[in-house]
């Protein structure tokens, strides 16, 4: 069950684009939905909570680890009339401790939203796109992807996944016309990585004063969802299976 609220009590135009997208309460997710509208797309928002500045043109209040993908997409069809040509999965979570100490629940709830529901969402999205000949679907994974992290046992393990669900995704379907990608970022400055966090010794000393993060600095929200929204439109009519890194340069060095 889904309480949806439409806040600019928007229509959807029949040449505009409609996007998903997932987690736009967050951070990252609100920035990605303002460069998405500001690129002419109609948004529908899919979260726990509104972000509160009601930017999204649809808002679909639900929690991933238990809504059933399909359902989803058929809300964010009856909001618009239109299945949605673009899908972006933003919505993460994580739980930071030693492995010794994780038991199966909290195993179970990182993965089912960060891994399970963006793979299920986009096979639903998917589906519709096919019969369209046309969609854009893009994961939001993380460094996290790529190299381990203490701590982050769960965390790690649902990006590494969706990394490479990513790449299949798209070596099946680009030929049908729905290209598949990921955006990786690294240190972003959001509710989880605050500017206190950010101004600790293990960033300043670890990372930006040794030169292991060669830009030196951590991203902006907005930073993240500019090269989303490329690979989201119709620009994009190559550039298919990649994970692209918005790291600040942080795997260019060793």
């Amino acid at each position: 069950m889904f309480f949806s609220e439409d806040y600019n009590g928007a229509s959807c135009p029949e040449r505009a684009d409609i996007a998903l997208v997932t987690g736009s309460a967050g951070g990252i997710g609100s920035a990605i939905v303002a460069e998405l509208k500001r690129r002419g797309m109609i948004v529908i928002g899919a979260d726990r909570t509104p972000a509160g500045s009601g930017s999204e043109d649809h808002f679909l209040s639900t929690d991933l680890a238990e809504v059933e993908a399909d359902s989803l997409i058929t809300a964010s069809t009856d909001a618009c009339g239109t299945a949605p040509h673009v899908l972006v999965n933003c919505a993460g979570v994580s739980i930071d401790a030693p492995a010794e100490t994780l038991n199966r629940q909290q195993l179970e709830r990182v993965l089912a939203i960060n891994l399970i529901a963006p793979i299920e969402l986009s096979i639903a999205a998917g589906r519709r796109m096919l019969e369209d000949g046309y969609g854009r679907i893009v994961n939001i994974t993380s460094i996290h992807g790529r190299a381990g992290a203490i701590g982050c046992l769960p965390y790690d393990a649902s990006k590494a996944g969706l990394d490479n669900a990513t790449r299949t995704l798209a070596a099946e379907w680009s030929r049908r016309g729905v290209l598949v990608n990921a955006v990786a970022p690294g240190f972003v400055r959001t509710a989880m990585c605050t500017d206190e966090r950010l101004s600790q010794p293990w960033f300043t000393e670890g990372y930006v004063a040794n030169g292991r993060l060669p830009l030196g600095r951590a991203a902006q929200p907005e930073e993240i969802a500019k090269p989303v929204a490329w690979l989201s439109s119709r620009e994009n009519t190559y550039v298919t299976g990649q994970v692209i890194y918005a790291d600040g340069g942080l795997y260019s060095t060793f």
